[in-house]
Parts: structure tokens; C-alpha cells; sequence
């Protein structure tokens, strides 16, 4: 009896499980958004943003197009950010005049305007803060996490996104320096 007993409770079990696995995308339809679509890896094409800085200007990342471009996202209450920020500096005054830029997203759905000023002034970072105030563009780059760097090659193309603390000085440098090297070998 135990032996037809455990037979009809795995039968049971099965039956539900095909059931669960045929039945859930009718009860749970999937709505696809656009940041289900944005394919933020390697390879792929970086999606356009438009954001205010403090001031009010607004910046898009194809205003950068033809150039390396570091999208790093950070929040005022990151320790890691702001462990990060420095080096990132250090590597923006270096290579700013060669083109490269930093476009520092503050996440300020979830950060507070004036802290995220206060903090960036203070220390005084040169590169452009940008105020992601509705979360629309941290959707678009399926933030998870802060900080996130999306590194974008001349072409547009995403090189590289490291989450947490993985962006360092040394490695940004690195790829600097193949970046330009290359620009100057086909001039």
C-alpha cells in the first residue's frame, strides 16, 4: 500500500507542476517595458538619455558621440561611490582634454537633490553631475545596484559594466589608453 500511495503523491505533484509551468504566463502575463528590452551588456548599442545637471542644462549621452564615455551611476549614500569618485577624477582631468568624459547619473529618485549637490561641490569633482530625478534612465540601464559604470567606446557600443566597486583607476586608465592609442594609429 505505501509503494501505490508515494505513486499517486508523485503522479499529483507532477500533474500540478505541468499545470503551474503551463498555466503561469496565462495568469501572469509578462508587460513588456523598455527596460526589459534594453540590452545594457557588452556589444550592445548604449541607450540615448537626456538628464539636467544641477544647473539646469541638459546633457544627453549622444551629445558625447564619437568619443569613450564612462556613465556612472552613484547615489550621496554610497560608501563605494564615493570611494570611487576620486580616482574617477583623477582620470577625467587627465584625459578630459583628449575626449573622454564621465557623466556621473545620481540616482536622485533615491537620493536627496541636496545631498547629492552638496556632496559632488564639495568635493570638487569637474566632470558632469546629472539628476536622474524620476528613475527612468537607471531603468533603461537596469540599475540594480550602486554604483554601476557603463563604459561607451566612440562608436556608442557598451565596452564594459562593472557593478560595485570594480571600476578602478587602473582599469579605466587601461582602457583609456588602448582607446586613444588605437584613434591614433588610424589617423
Amino acid at each position: 500500500m505505501k509503494k501505490q500511495n508515494f505513486i499517486i503523491i508523485v503522479s499529483i505533484v507532477i500533474v500540478i507542476s505541468i499545470s503551474w509551468v503551463l498555466l503561469t504566463p496565462i495568469i501572469f502575463p509578462h508587460n513588456s517595458t523598455s527596460a526589459d528590452t534594453a540590452a545594457v551588456h557588452k556589444g550592445f548599442q548604449a541607450p540615448d538619455f537626456s538628464l539636467e545637471t544641477s544647473s539646469g542644462e541638459t546633457l544627453s549621452l549622444t551629445d558625447y558621440e564619437g568619443q569613450p564615455v564612462l556613465v556612472f551611476f552613484w547615489a550621496s549614500w554610497c560608501s563605494v561611490c564615493k570611494r570611487t569618485m576620486p580616482g574617477l577624477q583623477s582620470v577625467y582631468q587627465d584625459y578630459a582634454p583628449m575626449g573622454f568624459t564621465i557623466l556621473a547619473v545620481n540616482t536622485t529618485y533615491q537620493d536627496t537633490l541636496a545631498n547629492a549637490t552638496d556632496y559632488f561641490n564639495t568635493q570638487g569633482y569637474s566632470f558632469p553631475m546629472l539628476l536622474d530625478k524620476s528613475g527612468n534612465t537607471s531603468q533603461t540601464y537596469q540599475l540594480n545596484a550602486v554604483p554601476l559604470s557603463i563604459l561607451v567606446n566612440p562608436d556608442g557600443e557598451i565596452y564594459d559594466v562593472i557593478i560595485g566597486s570594480g571600476m578602478s583607476e587602473g582599469y579605466l586608465r587601461a582602457y583609456l589608453d588602448d582607446i586613444f592609442a588605437e584613434s591614433n594609429r588610424g589617423e
